[in-house]
């Protein structure tokens, strides 16, 4: 029998999406600029394989920053990648990051494939695509990405599973422990998956009995005692694969994880300052909204247009089927539910516990792909539905006209797309000087760049003192890797008297260094880096 040509002719919709963004991994990777973090990502995936190759007689790993509250996996993969790469380290790294945020797009597809259709497959990828934030860090964040991307192929397995409870057969206890392992293995946060088990297998029963009233007491209790020995075994594969990518948790397997754990919860590591609506606010002193509304700005329209559609059609569907008496699929509700639940909880929980929070949504990204998936479910949903074809219509254009300008401003963006604020907010304009632009200073590539094209080309070897506001190795990164060509230049700290700064404009950090403005970095008539000549350099 062949495929149902609707399935034909969205699969291919998603091939060709799939292919397009693979290519605009391979033409662009090289594109976006080293991050704050990156210095220390590398550091403790070198020290990783040192962990192993000495036969852990190599502590170091465990002693270096706050990193060893982390398992190494990604780090550790980039670290043995850059070694055989062509490319230098962290463009191998960003080279990676993006196939996992591809790998993420795939599973967006999955999902919606799996609990809607095709439609709703392809537009749950498309919606995650055109995601400037999730797109943006998709080149340059090691750890939110590829957690954000085992997070919901963790997700899509477990709805695979919904259909074998309670006893799972041994090869989905074996993917699932290895998928959940591998996201333990980059934070601790994602013991949460555990929890997320126990709830998928609460709604299942909740489905049962809403199937048959019969279905009560004893079986229920038998049904939980097996879904619970499931867990275990689960919980024990994910708990080894863990502990292979943690040299921290090797040293004591339950207790130092559970550390990790009590110290992410308690996090105290940023003692600074974040700019929120205007004013500069303590980490730890935000007001609750400070998640919702980085979400709120930062998501393209189409997503709230997306949902109200949705919500439309879930009306008039059950109008009807009121009106049929006809009765409500309870397994495709609770998966749905679900759904919800993972994307959901995380924020009311952030909302109500008021942890430390920093740099907008980034370590929240692990909730847009699943987001991304409602979408494409609900505007699915309306597509399908029997509502009336000029409502179709009316939200097919919105929902057009909305991606197209989310299009554009991503290419005008570009490589910055994680500054992304929505133009309902009134865009990126609108954030200066109001909320975090370039937080992570990606705009010292660009601005590096700038200074050995235009400053001084015939100034003498390692004459001119070059330093930045944010960490050396954004600098002295690319001053290393430009052979001759930046040969004039010396990377030094802020302290060791520099002719020039660059400087982002996270603290008004800008402001604080006065001298000639040689260049200024900026997207869409924003500032994002200024390169600032302190000193005039003397030559004899």
């Amino acid at each position: 029998m062949s495929r149902r040509p609707e399935y034909d002719r969205w699969a291919l919709a998603t091939a060709i999406l799939l292919a397009i963004v693979a290519a605009l991994i391979g033409v662009t990777f090289r594109d976006y600029g080293v991050t704050v973090d990156e210095l220390h990502g590398r550091a403790n995936g070198r020290l990783f394989l040192n962990w192993y190759a000495s036969g852990f007689s190599d502590n170091t790993i465990n002693t270096e920053g706050n990193h060893y509250l982390y398992g190494s996996f990604v780090n550790a993969v980039f670290a043995f990648a850059a070694q055989r790469s062509p490319f230098g380290p962290y463009e191998t790294g960003h080279l990676l990051i993006a196939l996992t945020g591809l790998l993420g797009i795939v599973f967006a597809w999955r999902i919606g494939n799996l609990l809607a259709g095709p439609l709703a497959g392809f537009l749950s990828a498309a919606i995650l695509t055109l995601t400037p934030t999730y797109y943006g860090h998709m080149f340059m964040n090691a750890k939110d990405i590829p957690f954000a991307a085992l997070f919901l192929v963790t997700v899509y397995y477990l709805l695979r599973a919904y259909a074998q409870l309670p006893r799972l057969p041994l090869q989905s206890v074996a993917v699932l422990g290895v998928i959940i392992g591998l996201t333990l293995g980059i934070r601790i946060g994602a013991i949460m998956l555990f929890g997320y088990c126990v709830v998928l297998t609460l709604l299942w029963i909740l489905a049962r009995f809403r199937k048959s009233r019969s279905y009560r007491g004893r079986e229920i209790f038998s049904d939980l005692r097996a879904a619970a020995v499931t867990l275990l075994k689960v919980g024990g594969i994910a708990w080894a694969v863990m502990l292979l990518w943690w040299p921290y948790a090797q040293l004591s397997p339950i207790l130092n994880p559970l550390r990790a754990f009590r110290r992410a919860a308690n996090f105290t590591d940023f003692p600074a300052t974040v700019l929120f609506e205007g004013r500069f606010i303590a980490a730890n002193a935000l007001p609750w909204h400070y998640l919702p509304a980085s979400f709120l700005i930062t998501l393209p329209e189409f997503y709230l247009i997306a949902l109200v559609g949705g919500i439309t059609s879930l009306v008039v569907r059950g109008l009807a089927r009121r009106g049929s008496g006809a009765g409500t699929d309870a397994d495709r509700e609770s998966k749905l539910l679900f759904l919800i639940f993972v994307t959901l909880f995380p924020l009311v929980t952030a909302i109500i516990m008021r942890p430390i929070l920093y740099d907008s949504n980034r370590h929240f990204l692990f909730v847009i792909p699943p987001l991304a998936v409602l979408a494409g479910i609900a505007l699915a949903s309306l597509l399908t539905s029997t509502v009336r074809l000029p409502v179709k219509a009316a939200f097919t254009f919105i929902v057009m006209l909305a991606a197209g300008a989310t299009v554009v401003n991503m290419v005008r963006l570009h490589p910055y797309q994680y500054l992304f604020y929505n133009s309902a907010f009134g865009g990126l304009h609108a954030a200066l000087g109001r909320f975090e632009t370039d937080y992570w200073g990606q705009s010292h590539k660009e601005g590096i760049e700038w200074l050995i094209r235009h400053y001084r080309p015939g100034a003498p070897p390692a004459s001119i003192r070059v330093a930045n506001t944010a960490v050396e190795f954004q600098t002295s990164y690319y001053l290393e890797r430009s052979g001759a060509a930046g040969a004039r230049f010396a990377s030094v700290s802020k302290h060791q008297r520099p002719h020039i700064l660059l400087s982002i404009t996270r603290w008004n950090a800008h402001l604080k260094h006065p001298g000639r403005v040689l260049h200024v970095v900026e997207r869409v008539g924003v500032p994002l880096l200024y390169v600032i000549e302190l000193a005039d350099p003397a030559f004899p």
